[in-house]
């Protein structure tokens, strides 16, 4: 493990810091700590450890004199600068010395530190397949990068430093920035669920270094501006344009950059990437208004759709949507099981999308959720076919990151079912009374154990006969029919949601039934019902 040492005169921040990190998670063990730059500058020097957190204002010896002794005998040591000063000149100097991160002790959240030592192990990881190699001076670009995004983030975000002292920063740092007409530019990616399966990348890593990398060769060959990463899936691109006076100019050459920017991910990525584009101002002050202005525009990405750029005075265009709800209306798989009167219930909800297509994002995936679940709930208590039970949609919907995306799973969804119930599920005699033993008791708490002795099979075959024949485990399956009962006492009852849960089997513990209730359903219990209440001021 590497080791740790946190410097820091506030005992209880000291002790807290110590003590509310989960170090072995990354590799980290904290193997001292102190009140005071002298006492650790004395411990760094028998010990050297591989890390060091520590507080700026100290007795004896303060933070800065203590990392730049550091500094003068390793380059190697990571270290990680814990403070209350919200200076510009904190930051600057931190940057000289050659600081991995810093954290403001007011606003520091658990994510916060589990990011900064995240990226604090991955250095030391590199440093460690460099079998020695070391840096001979300056600042590492790995360093560089991750400042740059925190300062960005904090002057947006926080206001921690004056448009002045961000300025001065883009400038000591060489950033491409010039506070004259500047526009910002917020990049989604879309699909991005299956751009890190692509890449094998569990936690994203590599898709973000490779992202940055790429947009910081294509707008340094354009000569403008810096990439930031907000998020796992949202980047911000910063651009000024101080050598054009012409709005039409720098519209033109914003929609150059994200193009290639586009053609680039589409070649070495395999992927798309959507765009919402700010206005023009000028003033380093405007930036927080610009991204703002960009991120409002992105949101129209929901309705038109992935790969495309968005201004927030264009309204979405819902040709996509509209396409794909007539191939719903026309969709004569899901008509033949359907009775007239039902029919005429699901026509219902797709004039309530047609008429509300330009809500907002949040009411309209709970409506399409719900619709999802309708036909779940109708095609089973028509047939009592399990396969309608077996197959799941709300996985594929919550990967979806636009209303066409979701309409074309649903599409998919209800060819699916119709073609499992056209052909029923062939099941051994063993399984069958499984299920109709479930069927009967799920109201109790039965285990496998329980269905096991009643069908006269042994616990790990049982379990594995589920598998074989259902793709499904036996707990999901109980959890799937347990939910089905639910959502009919939901819409049938004035039960109490906590109440519900008892009667179909849930332990008294509400919090257990939620969750099951929305990885199945896409909905919490009091959200699928409040939509059931609406349905008929819906249809009116």
């Amino acid at each position: 493990m590497y080791k740790v040492m946190i410097v820091e005169d506030e005992m209880l921040v000291r002790i807290g810091l110590k003590n509310s990190v989960e170090w072995s998670k990354f590799d980290l063990e904290v193997t001292a700590d102190f009140p005071d730059g002298q006492a650790a500058w004395d411990y760094y020097e028998r010990e050297k450890p591989d890390v060091v957190i520590t507080d700026i204002c100290m007795p004896k010896m303060d933070g800065m004199e203590l990392i730049a002794n550091i500094r003068k005998t390793d380059k190697n040591t990571r270290v990680v600068v814990l403070s209350c000063l919200e200076e510009f000149e904190l930051a600057r100097k931190a940057l000289a010395l050659d600081v991995s991160s810093y954290i403001l002790k007011l606003t520091m959240t658990e994510q916060e530190i589990e990011d900064v030592l995240r990226r604090v192990r991955e250095e030391l990881d590199r440093q460690e397949d460099r079998s020695g190699g070391r840096e001979e001076s300056g600042v590492s670009l790995s360093s560089l990068e991750l400042v740059k995004e925190k300062v960005f983030k904090d002057f947006l975000f926080y206001r921690i430093f004056s448009a002045q002292e961000f300025g001065r920063f883009a400038e000591q740092s060489g950033l491409r920035l010039s506070p004259v007409r500047l526009t910002v530019c917020v990049m989604e990616v879309d699909r991005y669920s299956l751009l890190k399966e692509r890449f094998r990348d569990e936690h994203g890593h590599l898709v973000k270094m490779s992202l940055l990398n790429m947009l910081g060769e294509i707008l340094s060959a354009h000569r403008r501006g810096e990439a930031f990463q907000m998020n796992d899936r949202h980047y911000a691109l910063v651009m000024p344009f101080a050598d054009m006076l012409s709005e039409q100019a720098i519209v033109k050459e914003t929609g150059t950059i994200l193009g290639h920017i586009q053609e680039m991910i589409s070649l070495y990525f395999n992927s798309s990437v959507s765009f919402g584009i700010s206005g023009i101002r000028g003033g380093y002050d405007s930036l927080p208004k610009l991204y703002a202005e960009a991120q409002h525009a992105l949101e129209h990405k929901f309705i038109s759709g992935p790969g495309l750029h968005h201004r927030g005075s264009r309204r979405p265009v819902p040709a996509g949507v509209r396409t794909r709800l007539a191939l719903l209306r026309t969709n004569a798989a899901i008509r033949e099981l359907l009775s007239p009167l039902k029919q005429k219930e699901y026509d219902a909800y797709l004039d309530v999308f047609e008429r509300e297509m330009e809500g907002d994002r949040k009411t309209l995936e709970m409506m399409l959720f719900q619709f999802v679940q309708w036909i779940s709930t109708n095609l089973y208590d028509d047939s009592h076919n399990e396969q309608t039970l077996l197959i799941s949609i709300t996985e594929n919907l919550e990967d979806c990151d636009t209303l066409p995306d979701m309409l074309d799973q649903v599409n998919v969804y209800i060819e699916t079912l119709a073609e499992h119930i056209g052909k029923r599920l062939q099941m051994s005699d063993e399984i069958t009374r499984a299920i109709q033993y479930i069927k009967r008791h799920y109201t109790e708490n039965i285990s496998l154990q329980n269905v096991a002795d009643h069908v006269g099979l042994s616990f790990s075959y049982l379990s594995n006969l589920f598998r074989k024949e259902l793709q499904i485990s036996y707990i999901d399956y109980l959890n799937r029919y347990r939910i089905e009962r639910a959502k009919e006492l939901l819409a049938e009852s004035q039960l109490k949601s906590s109440d519900v849960a008892v009667q179909v089997g849930f332990s008294p513990e509400y919090t257990y039934f939620s969750k099951v209730f929305k990885k199945i359903t896409g909905l919490g219990p009091n959200e699928y019902r409040r939509q059931l209440l609406s349905e008929p001021k819906r249809r009116a």
